[in-house]
């Protein structure tokens, strides 16, 4: 069998035996995108609701601050979470910022203990299968084999 016989199988000629293969129309590809969109079920959180109220508590509090504070790099990267999304935290307090204070007035100063709570939250939870597992090194241990 030579390489081009071994083509796509949508494209025509694709499949050895078959004399012609029709693409599917632009109508029959959306009603089965349709299809599977019903059945898909939505991702699983990365974390618990209280662990990510928690980090989004402590980025306001950075972002509030009067004093000297770190970086947000390196803030973020001490609550265990990405600069992108401690930017993303930040445009939204810009945006709109009575939400974030009314959390604040509710439940007052957050606390790094309030966050290791949630955090074994987030353990449980994890245990449980009720949140995505844990994969952050994944790609760096699989690309040294």
């Amino acid at each position: 069998m030579s390489v081009g016989e071994l083509g796509n199988s949508a494209k025509p000629g694709g499949r050895e035996g078959s004399e012609e293969v029709i693409m599917p129309s632009y109508e029959s590809s959306m009603r089965n995108l349709e299809k599977a969109r019903a059945k898909m079920r939505p991702p699983r959180p990365w974390r618990s609701a209280e662990e990510s109220e928690m980090i989004r508590r402590l980025a306001f509090w950075w972002f509030t601050a009067r004093s000297e504070r770190p970086s947000a790099r390196a803030w973020a990267r001490g609550l265990g979470i990405s600069h992108t999304w401690m930017q993303k935290l930040i445009r939204e307090f810009k945006a709109d910022v009575t939400k974030a204070w009314e959390l604040q007035n509710d439940r007052g100063d957050p606390t790094f203990e309030d966050l290791d709570y949630a955090r074994a939250r987030t353990k449980e939870m994890r245990k449980r299968g009720e949140i995505r597992p844990f994969r952050r090194f994944r790609s760096r241990l699989m690309s040294r084999l």
